[in-house]
């Protein structure tokens, strides 16, 4: 299962692998991504922050139109 979503008043893209809950989260300020774990430390989702800043313009405006 791999579900996609795009917050476009948070500007944040979600990348979900599993439908676990999340435990722990990890931010990489550098890259603007927030990496989410569950109970066991797999990935659960991957969220990039700041999205339509940080990758081509063309890409952003597909993501929001979705």
């Amino acid at each position: 299962m791999i579900k996609i979503s795009y917050d476009k008043q948070g500007d944040v893209l979600e990348i979900r692998f599993s439908e676990k809950e999340i435990q722990e989260s990890e931010y990489v300020q550098e890259s603007g991504l927030v990496v989410d774990y569950d109970k066991d430390n797999n990935i659960v989702s991957v969220e990039l922050v700041g999205f339509s800043k940080r990758v081509d313009k063309e890409i952003s405006e597909e993501v929001a139109a979705i």
